[in-house]
């Protein structure tokens, strides 16, 4: 198990909100993904939730050995029944994921899941997405591509505010409270949002990748966004 303390309260809403995310995020990666993993890849989902993310990279890149790992057993019933590849229950912040997993992979994704590695203080929840992002380049081959994707929040001192109010109101109820749309919320989950220049940095891992494509979006769809700014960001680095 993990000296990092386990976030069961995250791992309770995942459990309890089973989401099929939007794959229209996903297109830069898979393209990068296809032009870049070497012939008979695997492909590692970290946070692979449904498994619709598993699903779809597969159809678009042709990657058939695949595998997935989630915190939420639930998610993790329906990646078997969608997808049928080999899946770990636990966190990529484990201590002991790399020798459970018990393999390297061509090509590792982290899909938004970062910014909801969560500790008691935003500093300390940027620390678990630190290492989330060297767990990550461990499961990978020399030479293998790591694909992070983010929603990134402006300005950062709005989303300390943010994670506070979060952490709040979530003593109080495990209740989403939804402001503007699904989801835009201020109740569960708790969730510590990164700048670009915070990702790039933590992507980068003191010199153990090269960023070899980068894709930053503005997404105006946020609630608020006279005052708050949003890109949806895909990171493509290169394991040295």
């Amino acid at each position: 198990m993990t000296g990092i303390p386990r976030d069961l309260q995250t791992a309770a809403y995942f459990d309890e909100q089973v989401h099929d995310y939007s794959l229209g995020r996903l297109d830069f990666a898979a393209q990068a993904i296809a032009r870049r993993a070497p012939a008979g890849a695997s492909l590692l989902d970290v946070g692979c939730g449904t498994g619709n993310t598993l699903e779809h990279l597969a159809q678009a890149t042709g990657i058939e050995d695949l595998y997935g790992i989630d915190v939420s057993a639930k998610c993790l019933e329906a990646v078997r029944d969608r997808v049928g590849c080999p899946v770990h229950h636990g966190s990529i912040l484990d201590d002991d994921v790399i020798e459970r997993v018990g393999r390297r992979f061509d090509v590792v994704v982290v899909a938004a899941v970062l910014h909801h590695l969560i500790g008691p203080t935003r500093r300390a929840s940027k620390g678990y997405a630190s290492i989330a992002v060297h767990r990550a380049l461990d499961l990978l081959e020399p030479g293998g591509h790591l694909v992070v994707l983010e929603p990134i929040f402006y300005p950062r001192l709005a989303m300390n505010g943010l994670f506070y109010v979060k952490k709040a109101l979530t003593r109080l109820t495990s209740r989403r409270i939804e402001i503007g749309g699904t989801w835009n919320n201020i109740g569960a989950p708790v969730v510590s949002y990164l700048t670009n220049e915070e990702l790039i940095r933590m992507v980068e891992a003191d010199g153990r990748t090269e960023i070899v494509e980068q894709q930053i979006v503005p997404d105006d769809s946020v609630a608020l966004s006279a005052l708050i700014s949003k890109t949806n960001t895909t990171l493509v680095a290169r394991k040295r």
